[in-house]
């Protein structure tokens, strides 16, 4: 039995237990996307717009490439971060009204967007989980 299963909501992506080269790339993908162009247009719709969703994972079909989507309420954009060579390229693979028009996978919100446009791992739902747990230590 492989220790991969095929993820039904992303066709062509891989999980399982053991990191992925795009796993131990998604602090580098971060960076890239966060020096880019990118990352100001998130800083600028936020104003307009307010606090996005975000979710950083592989990107489906490949292994080399990481998948980040920003969403509101009114909008969704992706980008898909390249690792091939020495410098990640970003580059918009796609933008859309509603987030219920993305696949699951790109719904898995992991990651949190700042002022200034720049992602970090680790969305509300893991502060709530985190703040969840210290409330109920106390």
């Amino acid at each position: 039995m492989s220790i991969y299963q095929r993820d039904p909501a992303a066709p062509g992506a891989n999980v399982g237990r053991r990191r992925t080269p795009v796993e131990g790339g998604l602090e580098r993908a971060l960076i890239a996307f966060n020096e880019s162009e990118a990352a100001r247009t998130v800083a600028g719709l936020s104003r307009s717009l307010g606090q996005p969703r975000a979710s950083v994972g592989a990107s489906a079909g490949s292994a080399s490439a990481v998948r980040i989507t920003v969403a509101w309420e009114l909008c969704w954009y992706q980008w898909c971060v390249d690792l091939v060579g020495e410098r990640p390229r970003v580059a918009q693979i796609g933008s859309g009204g509603e987030a219920d028009e993305l696949d699951r996978s790109a719904r898995q919100w992991n990651a949190a967007a700042g002022a200034d446009g720049r992602l970090t791992r680790g969305g509300a739902a893991s502060r709530s989980k985190r703040r969840a747990g210290w409330l109920r230590r106390r």
